[in-house]
């Protein structure tokens, strides 16, 4: 999958307010060539299936504005700048159908991830989702581990509707229910409904660990070698929670500098072994692929790096002072990466 698969968009936005914003036709001139924004798609296929979309979110009376890779969407709860519509996954789902049945395909997908965006706002302003539609072993077998961006839900809020999350080196890992292609976080009020916490989180577990990833690339820059694992679901991010099980599931041996993971995106997780050859420059390489991977991802989680070994916890490994790149990492790491002279650097 090359780079310009990547330009994926945030999320999309709800609720109402009419018209629609959009910019002339961004696919190639010769509309009967490749789209510069959809792989796979032509310029037309690519205007056809964005036209299907901003139809889509007028219909839900909020605007559209047409920015070749994603729709900016605006109105409802999301003022501003507005809320970005990723294309790719729609695009993904598109090309499973035919063409004539896109726009009702398009309708059902925008739909969800609005009604999606939508419940994450609630969440931000201390409202739980009520209805889950399952219980039981049925709720059990849809259960999955799903981390909620920094700052997405206010720590107020994490505290008083969802006590029981984790805190994996600062993000909060919840419970999540997948529907179709959004999810539905798990609040305190609903793990009765589960068979309670240890059995929720038991199910979670599971369930992640037995799907694997869609996808295992590696990439090599400035020294270092990133393996960066994807999928559809944005389960994937969480295996940073279990290093240890995802070492296994990889066959790889940490050696005793341990290992740097990055989480750009809900749905994908970098990893690189650390050797006597890691450097800060290879680091910076590593921070910026990931950039480059979750830009404009309709799911991003995080622009900093992890670090993990064996017996140890998760920790932030990268932090941004004053627009420089700061590490925190244990004395013999910091030795090995950064070399004996980086006094400006933070030991943990």
């Amino acid at each position: 999958m090359g780079k310009a698969q990547r330009n994926r968009a945030e999320r999309a936005g709800a609720m109402r307010t009419a018209a629609s914003e959009t910019v002339p036709s961004v696919s190639s001139e010769d509309l009967s060539g490749p789209d510069r924004f959809i792989p796979g798609f032509t310029g037309r296929q690519a205007d056809l299936l964005r036209g299907h979309c901003a139809e889509a979110v007028r219909d839900l009376g909020l605007r559209a504005r047409d920015l070749g890779s994603h729709l900016v969407v605006t109105g409802g709860p999301f003022g501003g700048s507005g809320a970005q519509l990723g294309l790719t996954s729609i695009a993904r789902a598109a090309s499973r159908a035919p063409e004539e049945a896109w726009g009702e395909v398009v309708s059902s997908i925008v739909g969800q991830l609005i009604g999606g965006a939508l419940e994450a706002a609630q969440a931000g302003g201390s409202r739980v989702g009520s209805g889950l539609g399952y219980a039981g072993k049925a709720l059990r077998e849809r259960l999955f581990p799903r981390f909620s961006p920094p700052g997405r839900i206010p720590d107020e809020v994490l505290g008083e509707d969802y006590s029981y999350a984790r805190r994996i080196a600062g993000l909060p890992l919840l419970l999540a229910l997948r529907r179709e292609e959004t999810s539905l976080l798990l609040a305190d009020v609903h793990l009765a409904k589960a068979g309670g916490l240890e059995a929720a989180w038991e199910a979670a577990e599971a369930n992640l660990f037995s799907a694997g990833f869609d996808e295992v690339q590696a990439y090599a820059k400035d020294g270092v070698t990133v393996l960066h694992l994807e999928g559809d679901h944005p389960r994937i991010a969480s295996w940073l929670a279990y290093p240890d099980r995802l070492m296994a599931e990889l066959g790889l041996e940490p050696g005793r500098l341990g290992v740097f993971f990055g989480v750009p995106a809900l749905r994908m997780i970098t990893l690189h072994l650390v050797d006597e050859e890691t450097t800060v420059e290879g680091l910076e390489g590593m921070l910026g692929l990931n950039a480059i991977l979750g830009k404009d991802e309709i799911a991003p989680l995080s622009g900093h790096l992890y670090w993990w070994r064996p017996g140890e916890q998760v920790q932030a490994a990268t932090s941004n002072e004053d627009g420089t790149l700061a590490l925190t990492l244990p004395a013999s790491v910091m030795r090995a990466v950064a070399g004996p002279d980086g006094d400006y650097w933070e030991v943990a």
